[in-house]
């Protein structure tokens, strides 16, 4: 439990932050940028703090093999909507002002954004030092 409540501190924390602290975007075309890796102590010690800014074309889905991340994913949706499943569930759409968590180990089974346009959202991850923040199926 006081690991799920760290972890929610630190997300709190991050989601307060002025958005021009992470000033950088992403290059065009490039669809991920990492705005800040952090080194944890404590009981996370040995981890960083990821924060990334994903953003997502219009209709795009993907779906099938999935993939999972090296920590806990907690996102927010900055604009448009966002499809996201984990675990082979029912896909779930995220809007604008929402967010969605990622258990460790879990599949990402589903992503993308609807058809409404393009969405954009910040993902912000658990990882041990130096990790991908990405691993494979």
């Amino acid at each position: 439990m006081e690991d799920r409540r760290t972890f929610m501190t630190l997300a709190a924390a991050a989601a307060l932050m002025p958005l021009e602290l992470f000033a950088q975007t992403p290059a065009a075309g490039q669809p991920n940028a990492e705005l800040a890796r952090h080194l944890l102590t404590g009981p996370y010690d040995g981890h960083e703090a990821v924060l990334v800014d994903v953003r997502v074309r219009a209709g795009s889905r993907s779906t099938g093999m999935g993939h999972r991340h090296t920590g806990p994913v907690l996102g927010y949706v900055l604009e448009g909507e966002v499809r996201f499943a984990i675990n082979n569930e029912a896909e779930k759409i995220v809007k604008a002002g929402s967010t969605f968590f990622e258990p460790i180990g879990a599949l990402h089974s589903t992503s993308g954004a609807t058809d409404a346009g393009p969405a954009r959202f910040l993902a912000f991850l658990i990882v041990p030092k130096g990790a991908s923040i990405m691993a494979t199926a």
